[in-house]
């Protein structure tokens, strides 16, 4: 017999449920089966669709009425009182933390140096300056280097040196004033040999130079700015010339928004030369030098302006009031490298002053005219790759009247006649420099230079190179051992050579390249100690810059600083 069972469970009951009554009628079944001595096949169905729904209660909460208030009696009063409270002062014990005060390391603002070399030449240097003196500043430098002999006849090219100057500045809050005292006389001997001429002691030459000068300029930082400069020199040679110089000078600049400023630059020499017990000659040059400078367009700074010459030189190829152009600009590339052009002129000063500085062995009453620098064209780049290479390159063209030049003169070879051009002389001017610098211990430049002249009214440039290199190399070692070495190149010079002075012949040369190649070499024993040993034209050549002028070869100093 089959039968059918069916069950329905409510569906939020669970598994639980289901198991319960499957246990449930599996122990009905076992029971019946004992009962009845087999099982009946029963076939169950458990159906799950039976739902419960209860009805919703609602729950309502009485909300529990405020009790009565009931008023206090008696009632309560307050009482206010004004309560005086004070404490005691606090005076805390604090000890604040002392930093030991630095010793201020002591400067050796002072130094004496002698030495002595080859060719019997002494030398003592001295320089003395107040110490740590915000205002004021003073001092004396004094200086003397000579040579006993000479690289002709011995003391017949005999030479020497000696300066000393007094000078001192004072400061305030705007303004600072200075002033100098000096005395200066340089000497040497017309050494000079001719071919088959020279044959006793050379005559002696000598320059002095007496001096004093002051100056007036603001030091605070503000929209103008500016320097006042005058001072008076004297100079005396070994035989009858003599020249007496006023110079005064201004330099000042406003500065306007922008970065833009006005400048206005004047110079005046007076000069009053005297070539001969009776004959005089006064010269005076004024020159004054406004310009604008603003910034028309980014990175580009542009300079404009003239320059007004006034003189009373006698050659007539120059006129009394003379006007030249002022302008500059300067493009930078990046903040590191700028590109600039300039078209510019002046009248550059010529005095005995000058002269006998360049060429000391030039003769009586020499011709003196300023050189008139009608235009002049400049260009180039220059600007830092990293932070140690540095490098300048560029070009320069000028057209100049008067250009003086050195030539020896026709009657005595030993001595230099001035010859000026009095056409238009062209001047071309190619350069390169580089500079490293690493740290405080490596330093070095190397300059090359061209030189181009097209003369007017003479044959050649006379005594003016054609080339020029200039190497310079400095080396600290642990600041104990410091190296300088200096190279120089150049050549190219002609010169008008006395074929037969009796004759009065003469011919153009071309002079040697010059190489000199000087080295020195300091040891610091202590900071106020040091040993130095230097050594020049290590190459031994016995070039010259004036014609029958060789230099001395190779010369050899030392000698000790002591600083105090």
């Amino acid at each position: 017999m089959r039968r059918t069972v069916y069950f329905f469970i409510q569906s939020s009951h669970g598994a639980g449920a289901m198991l319960g009554i499957l246990f449930f009628f599996s122990a009905l079944l076992t029971t019946q089966a004992q009962d009845q001595g087999e099982i009946e096949k029963v076939e169950i169905q458990i159906v799950k669709d039976k739902q419960i729904v209860l009805p919703k209660i609602d729950r309502g909460f009485e909300k529990v009425p405020p009790r009565p208030a009931e008023p206090i009696k008696p009632e309560i009063t307050y009482s206010f009182r004004k309560v005086d409270f004070k404490t005691p002062d606090y005076n805390p014990s604090i000890r604040p933390l002392k930093l030991k005060t630095e010793p201020i390391n002591k400067l050796y603002g002072n130094y004496v140096r002698v030495g002595y070399g080859n060719y019997a030449s002494p030398l003592i240097e001295g320089y003395l300056t107040s110490k740590r003196d915000r205002n004021k500043f003073y001092g004396v430098k004094l200086s003397h280097h000579s040579f006993g002999s000479g690289p002709v006849n011995g003391g017949s090219s005999s030479s020497g040196s000696t300066s000393v100057k007094a000078f001192g500045n004072t400061f305030s809050q705007t303004m600072s004033a200075g002033g100098f005292l000096s005395f200066e006389n340089w000497n040497n001997k017309f050494y000079g040999t001719l071919p088959g001429v020279f044959t006793g002691d050379a005559s002696a030459q000598s320059y002095t130079v007496y001096a004093l000068g002051a100056d007036l300029s603001n030091i605070t930082t503000s929209n103008f700015e500016y320097k006042l400069a005058g001072g008076f020199s004297y100079l005396a040679d070994h035989f009858t010339s003599s020249e007496s110089e006023i110079n005064l000078n201004l330099t000042s600049t406003y500065k306007f928004k922008k970065s833009n400023r006005l400048n206005l630059n004047a110079d005046y020499f007076l000069m009053n030369r005297k070539f001969e017990p009776q004959a005089a000659r006064s010269r005076h040059l004024f020159k004054i030098r406004p310009s604008y400078q603003f910034f028309p367009i980014e990175n580009l700074m542009v300079t404009i302006g003239v320059n007004t010459a006034f003189q009373n030189d006698t050659l007539g190829s120059i006129k009394s009031v003379n006007l030249y152009p002022h302008l500059m600009a300067n493009y930078e590339l990046s903040k590191s490298v700028q590109v600039y052009a300039g078209l510019m002129g002046d009248m550059d000063k010529v005095s005995l002053h000058s002269l006998s500085r360049e060429n000391s062995w030039i003769r009586q009453n020499v011709l003196l005219n300023h050189t008139n620098r009608t235009a002049e064209f400049v260009g180039g780049l220059k600007g830092k790759l990293g932070g140690s290479l540095a490098f300048h390159t560029g070009f320069g063209a000028a057209n100049l009247k008067n250009l003086y030049f050195y030539q020896n003169d026709s009657t005595k070879g030993q001595q230099f006649a001035v010859e000026v051009d009095q056409g238009n002389t062209q001047r071309v001017n190619m350069f390169a420099e580089f500079s490293y610098s690493a740290t405080e211990k490596i330093r070095t430049s190397i300059r090359g230079d061209y030189f181009g002249y097209s003369t007017d009214k003479i044959k050649e440039a006379w005594h003016r190179p054609t080339y020029r290199v200039s190497i310079q190399a400095s080396y600290n070692i642990y600041n104990k051992i410091l190296l300088d070495a200096d190279f120089i190149l150049q050549g190219g010079m002609k010169a008008l050579s006395i074929d037969d002075p009796a004759l009065q012949t003469f011919k153009s040369v071309t002079l040697p390249g010059a190489s000199d190649l000087n080295f020195k070499v300091s040891y610091l024993v202590s900071d106020q100690f040091s040993f130095f040993v230097k050594a020049n034209n290590i190459l031994d050549n016995q070039y010259q810059l004036y014609l029958y002028y060789p230099v001395r070869d190779f010369q050899a100093l030392a000698g000790l600083t002591w600083s105090f």
